[in-house]
């Protein structure tokens, strides 16, 4: 690489973590993107998801935006589809814009990066795995259903918790990935939420043996961020989305 550039010469992405510890993501993001795209990263105080938890992070990725326009990103993407949907699932895109405006640089965030991912994938009914306990599986029905308009053909839960997603080992995407097939055939795509666990390394595989789409958090947002950018590069081995679309 040229020492005389910087890391994100080509395209420095500003993302808001809903994460209460960061530690698979940048690792996989980098995996992912070409040489000269950089991410610069502020972490929410998430917690527990409670309501306090979720009006305190929205607050601070407004914040965060502001602080990230200001050193320079090319792109601010707010992390956390519940913290994105948060003031109504018909708010976002206003909301975004209204970001966009104030902050003078281009906004996206996850939520939006996922309806777009769904596009082009042309995604219809949706099998969704998800790292979290049971009780989590109707919030991410009710998002597939209501904010992203899909068809819901079934729910795995893995029964993780957010601090110790960096603890799941690579093949457990895999295996539920494989699982969620199974036991809904008719699913055309099938969905990863959450980009803070290991899953990148299951999307081509699944592809390859189920003939179906696999989008998960972090692809999405990462071409989502590309994209929005300028970026057209094709990137091979990690799913159609980012070597097709």
């Amino acid at each position: 690489m040229d020492g005389r550039k910087i890391r994100g010469h080509r395209a420095r992405i500003g993302y808001t973590v809903a994460a209460v510890t960061t530690e698979v993501y940048p690792i996989d993001w980098y995996r992912v993107v070409p040489d000269g795209v950089s991410l610069m990263m502020i972490t929410l105080p998430l917690g527990e998801r409670s309501p306090d938890d979720v009006k305190k992070c929205y607050q601070i990725s407004i914040e965060a935006a502001h602080t990230m326009a200001q050193a320079g990103a090319d792109l601010v993407l707010l992390g956390g589809l519940p913290i994105n949907v948060s003031k109504g699932d018909d708010t976002v895109d206003s909301l975004m814009e209204s970001l966009e405006r104030e902050i003078g640089v281009k906004v996206s965030c996850s939520a939006l990066a996922q309806v777009h991912a769904f596009a082009a994938l042309g995604s219809q009914n949706v099998c969704i795995v998800h790292p979290f306990t049971e009780d989590q599986s109707a919030r991410h029905e009710r998002h597939i259903r209501g904010f992203f308009g899909l068809n819901p053909m079934g729910v795995i839960a893995g029964g993780s918790s957010l601090i110790n997603l960096g603890t799941l080992p690579p093949e457990r995407a895999l295996e539920w990935g494989r699982a969620a097939m199974k036991a809904n055939p008719g699913a055309d795509t099938l969905y990863f939420s959450c980009p803070h666990w290991t899953v990148i390394d299951a999307i081509q595989p699944l592809e390859d043996e189920f003939g179906i789409n696999v989008m998960t958090s972090l692809q999405a947002i990462a071409w989502e961020s590309m994209r929005k950018t300028g970026i057209d590069d094709r990137v091979n081995g990690f799913g159609r989305l980012l070597s097709d679309f």
